[in-house]
């Protein structure tokens, strides 16, 4: 759902930019778009339900992050551009925005930059641009004040905030921040800032601006410091991974659950090959289609690499970790992890429980033994699917923030 600007009650001429143009995206827009693109990071879509354990274990250690981020100057970038265009509100702060974000991609792209946000796209603006990645990053790593209420102000309410500090309100007339501005001090720009040669490497006083900021983040409702923020008060590169022994000595009291967070990846990479095996025997035994074998091999593969974590795995101290899950995503798993130390090797009797899993998504249920089921099958293929892996907790986004915050220029 879009939100957009109050319209003027002026007249318009007929030739002005449609409304579309001018709206941002909603709260939980916003929520179902970085959903989506988590599904489409790892690989595969997420037909069992796996991601409900990617996401709450990535937010419960690395608060704030996201599988869209790419660079952590953007961190302060955002907030640059919004007091840069303190005075605009509703559709010509818009506009402005989308141009300078656009803008910043391109001086990005000519300074020989490769992960720049809308760089793919320029000249053309992003679909999914910088303050729109970012949004809830600032909110959560406190760069960005909250309303009195403690919900995150919207952008559109952030061009009022900075237009009129101390004045702006919402609907309903309350005072939406307990703070004028809506950004906490921010550091000068550089001197390059408005024109010239500019990258995506951070200075050594925004370096440390941002490790101060994400030392302090803690676990959601809990006054324990999230993984995050001990990983960032190290001052150090990122670790060769999220399994080593590195991160695991300064997890504190994380450890556990990051033991069976890399046990549930593990779980989740072989329910994935699992669901994947399933299909190419359907599509060969129940639709009569030759297919090859590709995943059921690759079933084999992943069984020897983490059949051995997976099955460790205790499903109740999950939940303890991150919440209850879905009852159809539980019985997944358990009768997974059950599987395995059958060491059976044929996945058909997992067929029933993966396919009630796959019933929430309705008509495009793969694994469904009704006409919808048979068509989407016959969209599917086999060689261009990607195998299964394990789950990775937006690991790689992390290791690159942190690589940022080790190397300032």
């Amino acid at each position: 759902m879009r939100q957009s600007a109050k319209p003027s009650r002026t007249r318009r001429s007929p030739s002005i930019e449609p409304a579309l143009g001018w709206t941002y995206l909603s709260r939980e827009a916003l929520a179902r778009a970085k959903a989506q693109m988590d599904e489409e990071s790892m690989g595969v879509r997420d037909e069992i339900g796996f991601l409900t354990i990617h996401q709450r274990y990535a937010d419960r250690f690395f608060p704030g992050t996201s599988v869209l981020h790419t660079r952590a100057r953007y961190a302060l970038f955002v907030p640059w551009l919004f007091e840069d265009l303190a005075g605009l509100t509703g559709p010509a702060a818009v506009r402005a925005l989308r141009e300078r974000e656009r803008e910043l991609a391109g001086r990005l792209k000519d300074a020989g930059e490769s992960q720049v946000i809308g760089g793919r796209v320029f000249p053309k603006p992003s679909s999914q641009p910088p303050s729109t990645v970012y949004w809830n990053a600032l909110a959560v790593w406190g760069i960005l004040r909250p309303r009195i209420d403690g919900r995150t102000i919207s952008r559109a309410q952030a061009h009022r905030l900075l237009k009129s500090a101390g004045a702006a309100t919402d609907d309903d007339g309350h005072p939406l921040v307990s703070f004028d501005p809506p950004f906490v001090p921010l550091l000068d720009r550089p001197d390059n800032w408005l024109g010239g040669h500019i990258t995506l490497r951070m200075a050594a006083a925004e370096a440390a601006f941002l490790r101060e900021h994400l030392a302090q983040l803690r676990r959601d409702g809990s006054h324990e410091l999230s993984l995050l923020a001990r990983l960032a008060r190290t001052e150090a590169a990122a670790p060769s991974g999220m399994w080593g022994a590195e991160v695991s000595a300064v997890a504190g009291p994380d450890q556990a659950a990051l033991a069976r967070a890399r046990q549930a990846a593990s779980l989740a990479g072989v329910g994935r090959a699992i669901y994947d095996a399933l299909l190419e025997r359907v599509v060969e035994t129940g639709d009569k289609r030759e297919i090859s074998t590709r995943h059921r091999d690759h079933l084999v593969a992943i069984i020897e690499e983490h059949g051995s974590i997976a099955a460790k795995l205790d499903v109740d101290a999950l939940e303890t970790d991150i919440g209850a899950l879905p009852s159809r995503l539980r019985a997944v798993l358990t009768a997974t992890k059950d599987w395995i130390a059958s060491r059976s090797g044929n996945p058909a009797p997992l067929f029933d429980v993966y396919a009630a899993a796959e019933a929430r998504k309705g008509p495009r249920a793969r694994l469904a033994l009704t006409v919808n089921g048979r068509d989407r099958r016959l969209e599917w293929s086999s060689d261009e699917h990607g195998l299964a892996g394990p789950l990775h907790y937006r690991w790689g986004q992390v290791s690159t923030l942190l690589e940022d915050l080790a190397d300032p220029e």
